[in-house]
């Protein structure tokens, strides 16, 4: 009996269509695919349409593991040079060592910006970010490359931030085990989008590895890393989440539990936060961190935890 792929290439396109529409003139969408039992070179191909994409897609996904490009493809250049904007960040999140899928879906729940996209692959979970507004350019590239990195190094992920990478499809199947294991969306928002500013203050709440030459000098606190003035002047907006939860890490070293951080954070939000956040918002910093036990390494190597930012910061 034929199978009706009629919902999978759906869910295919509709995956396809928020990395990648509005497809500009002269993009395609690249498709690499492989046998599991074939470990030679990959076969690609290029499709000018986001429906010709996920039909063949969900097809050859029957039998093959299939990869696309995360960032649209200037004519049939499947390399750094070929992408000329990024719609997106993404994160490619195993299941080992000390993590399971559920570890790892917890570790972007609790993030300030949880994924707009999340597909489950079978070993673990590729996050998305969607872009309010495309990276175009060669300094937004880098810049975008730049923040995606320290982002996925920052949650443990596979070093997977360069432009040109193909991640797994939605409504195909990962063949790489002896049953084969379904690629599928856990949570889809296409709607939920971000400015590369915003992304950027998360992945700042990291400590950042190999840092460039002339970075600020800075101190760790909690695992984070906050400049030595930090609370000697305002905390303007796209510091305040991180710098809060910087000192409720220092905090919570100190033996305080969730009730005194919050307390210190409300104070500090008062006089320091420019403008103030919601009481409910430094609150919520002040439960994420204080749940853990003192010293944790989960709120030492973790940023700003899942808390929801005023309109004019989300």
């Amino acid at each position: 009996m034929v199978p009706d792929l009629y919902p999978s290439i759906h869910q295919a396109h509709c995956f396809l269509e928020a990395l990648h529409a509005p497809l500009h003139h002269g993009e395609q969408i690249e498709l690499r695919w492989n046998s599991p039992n074939f470990r030679g070179s990959m076969r690609r191909n290029f499709y000018p349409s986001t429906e010709a994409a996920a039909r063949e897609a969900v097809s050859l996904g029957l039998n093959h593991d299939v990869y696309v490009g995360v960032a649209p493809r200037w004519g049939s250049d499947g390399t750094g040079v070929g992408v000329r904007r990024l719609g997106a960040l993404w994160a490619d999140l195993d299941a080992k060592g000390e993590h399971t899928v559920g570890s790892r879906l917890q570790q972007l729940e609790d993030l300030t910006c949880p994924p707009s996209i999340l597909v489950l692959t079978g070993r673990g979970c590729h996050a998305y970010w969607l872009l309010s507004r495309p990276a175009d350019g060669l300094e937004p590239l880098e810049r975008t490359e730049g923040v995606m990195r320290r982002l996925g190094q920052g949650l443990g992920g596979d070093p997977v931030w360069d432009r040109a990478r193909i991640l797994r499809v939605p409504s195909t199947f990962n063949h790489k085990y002896e049953a084969s294991r379904p690629v599928e969306p856990e949570c889809f928002e296409p709607r939920l989008r971000y400015d590369l500013d915003q992304l950027e203050e998360i992945a700042k709440a990291f400590p950042e590895e190999g840092a460039p030459e002339g970075v600020p000098t800075s101190v760790p606190t909690a695992g984070r890393s906050v400049r030595r003035d930090a609370l000697a002047a305002p905390i303007q907006t796209g510091e305040r989440n991180v710098t809060l939860a910087s000192v409720a890490g220092s905090l919570r070293d100190r033996g305080l539990d969730e009730g005194n951080i919050g307390v210190v954070l409300l104070e500090v939000n008062r006089l320091q936060c420019n403008p103030p956040l919601e009481e409910t918002e430094v609150l919520r910093i002040a439960r994420s961190v204080g749940r853990y036990a003192v010293g944790s390494p989960r709120y030492r190597s973790s940023p700003v935890r899942r808390v929801r930012r005023n309109a004019e910061e989300v």
